[in-house]
C-alpha cells in the first residue's frame, strides 16, 4: 500500500517517464490531460500499473478529469482508496 504521500506521486511520476515522457519529469501539478501529456490510451495503462501497483480498483466512474489531471490528483486518487 501506499505508506507515505511521496510514493504514491514518485510512483506515478516513474510510470510517467518510463511510458509517456520520454524521461522528462513530470510536475505534480502540470495538467497530464489539458497540456495534452495523456492519451486515453495511457491512462488506461496507468490504471492498470495503479491497480497493479498499490492493490486497488478504479471504478468507472472514477475514471475522469477531476481524478487524472494531474499526478496529485491521481495520488490523491491513489491515497483514498488504499486508507
Amino acid at each position: 500500500m501506499v505508506s507515505s504521500n511521496g510514493d504514491a506521486r514518485a510512483a506515478i511520476r516513474g510510470w510517467l517517464q518510463e511510458n509517456v515522457t520520454g524521461g522528462r519529469d513530470v510536475p505534480n501539478d502540470e495538467p497530464l490531460i489539458d497540456n495534452g501529456v495523456m492519451t486515453s490510451l495511457q491512462t488506461v495503462e496507468l490504471v492498470v500499473f495503479l491497480e497493479d501497483t498499490f492493490g486497488i480498483v478504479v471504478e468507472d466512474e472514477e475514471f475522469d478529469e477531476e481524478n487524472f489531471g494531474s499526478v496529485e490528483a491521481i495520488a490523491r486518487l491513489v491515497e483514498s482508496k488504499a486508507a
